[in-house]
């Protein structure tokens, strides 16, 4: 599990790394307005806060890379479960939380 762990490390690094390339690279023709939310409507925002999204992104990314346990798989290593189970989902949250808030941000970025 350790070496998963490392290539998701590397992957998760490697999204935030070229989303913060991308959006350094094409700030300037990013328009002054931007969606930050889509549900029952569409809500827009200013494009500083692709800045905030970038700088969740990699907050989230450094909390997963230092193994923080959120609740769910704090919880999920006090079950009878095998071990793999709570670093796999560990694993899965990193990639899905780093992948949800990349494409918010380049989104925005390639329009």
């Amino acid at each position: 599990m350790e070496k998963a762990r490392k290539i998701t490390n590397l992957i998760s690094w490697g999204i935030v790394i070229i989303t913060g390339l991308l959006l350094l690279q094409n700030w300037p023709d990013i328009p002054s307005s931007v969606i930050v939310h889509i549900g029952a409507g569409i809500s827009y925002g200013s494009k500083n806060t692709l800045i905030v999204l970038f700088i969740v992104d990699i907050v989230l990314n450094v909390l997963f890379t230092l193994r923080y346990d959120i609740p769910f798989v704090r919880e999920l290593r006090k079950t009878r479960v095998s071990s793999g189970v709570p670093e796999a989902a560990a694993i899965v949250m990193q990639i899905a939380a780093v992948i949800i808030l990349s494409v918010f941000v380049l989104l925005a970025v390639m329009r």
